[in-house]
């Protein structure tokens, strides 16, 4: 999660480009027509705290904007849920009340529920329950100053996914979250990204425009492909020097990459990444950066995180993660001691085909290019302010 006064440089991250370019501001809209007389719409927005980016296709600019707005209307109604910037949000609300069994919404419901399922799979290499934890870093990152192990130790004894409970009150007819003791704090800034992602796909899909692709910060889901072509390209550059960019062709997919080139702390030598690992309260500080493509915006989003934790020691129980969250593919590139000069790349079995088969499913596309994304390794998460950005036009 990035404060507001550093939004401007999350969003300079992400470009996405469309065929004759790309919007200059919030407002603008790139428009392309289609060999099937559709016309592609590019709609750009501040919305959990980074610029989102959408693409979708439509018969005319007031369809577009219709469902540009219904698309960015719906992330901004998820971070009034999930946002821990925001005593509004109802994270925020959740954090004061004294209760440990508090009914919630559907929407912060299908958060914990797929945050507990990563959790799980990955033995707490990821966790939305280390808010204490988070709260210290982020003052650290803001003053400067390490936190001291007495105070890390305090915050991280306040959180852990085991101490949360989610189940189905029969009397209100509605999701029950339940914490073994007070004080415990939610962040889903782990996640919250890539489930915004895929929400807006979701609702344009039902809305009956199911070729788009929406990009929040380091977080791009596409729906199905531009008409004439074979997918949505995207770049992926992991942030990590000596590490080369890739590029892939998705469509009904979702990547997510997770690193600490944009938001860190540097201080005695030492660069203290904003992954926090869940098991010690510590933040990680591998230089390290992972992809993760997958066809659940969440599950791409929390392992990217969780494999900024674990590395490729994770990623070698790739077999049992697929059980257990789906199929997936993966790359973990880590700057270590011994290879500083040529960092250690480690992948999924399936990686590099769908690497290597890009070039030759670009060769079947029609001439109307697949729209681009340049995918950072920012995960950076919202500030939440209450200022949103004029509607789209």
């Amino acid at each position: 999660m990035i404060p507001r006064q550093s939004v401007a440089q999350g969003i300079i991250t992400l470009c996405l480009i469309t065929t004759i370019g790309f919007a200059s501001n919030a407002n603008d809209t790139a428009q392309t027509r289609d060999p099937l007389q559709k016309t592609r719409f590019s709609f750009r927005e501040v919305a959990m705290g980074c610029e989102m980016r959408i693409e979708l296709f439509a018969e005319d600019s007031t369809q577009a904007q219709n469902l540009a707005r219904a698309a960015f209307d719906r992330v901004h109604a998820l971070d009034d849920v999930l946002s821990d910037y925001r005593a509004t949000s109802e994270v925020g609300r959740l954090a004061m009340r004294p209760e440990t069994s508090i009914l919630i919404s559907r929407d912060l419901a299908d958060a914990v529920r797929r945050s507990l399922l990563i959790s799980q799979a990955t033995d707490g290499l990821f966790d939305a329950a280390i808010g204490a934890s988070t709260q210290l870093w982020r003052n650290a990152r803001k003053n400067g100053v390490i936190p001291d192990d007495n105070a890390i130790a305090q915050a991280n004894s306040q959180g852990g996914w085991h101490a949360i409970t989610l189940s189905f009150d029969a009397k209100s007819d509605g999701p029950l979250l339940t914490f073994s003791h007070p004080g415990l704090r939610l962040d889903f800034g782990g996640i919250g990204k890539g489930l915004a992602a895929q929400s807006v796909l979701e609702k344009l899909r039902s809305l009956g425009a199911s070729s788009a692709m929406c990009a929040v910060a380091g977080d791009i889901a596409c729906g199905d492909p531009p008409p004439g072509t074979n997918g949505w390209t995207i770049n992926v550059v992991s942030g990590l020097d000596g590490v080369p960019s890739c590029e892939l062709l998705l469509h009904n997919q979702c990547v997510s990459t997770s690193g600490d080139e944009s938001q860190h702390l540097d201080a005695n030598g030492t660069r203290y990444s904003h992954v926090l690992d869940p098991r010690t309260g510590h933040a990680v500080t591998r230089r390290i950066a992972a992809t993760v493509i997958s066809c659940n915006g969440a599950i791409a989003d929390g392992l990217a995180t969780a494999l900024c934790v674990g590395g490729p020691e994770l990623l070698a129980r790739s077999a049992d993660l697929r059980t257990a969250l789906g199929d997936f593919q993966a790359r973990v590139a880590e700057i270590t001691p011994t290879q500083q000069l040529s960092p250690a790349i480690s992948v999924t079995s399936g990686w590099n085909a769908i690497v290597a088969s890009t070039n030759s499913r670009h060769d079947q596309a029609s001439p109307l290019a697949p729209a681009v994304a340049d995918q950072t390794a920012t995960k950076a998460a919202s500030d939440s302010s209450d200022l949103k950005a004029p509607h789209p036009k």
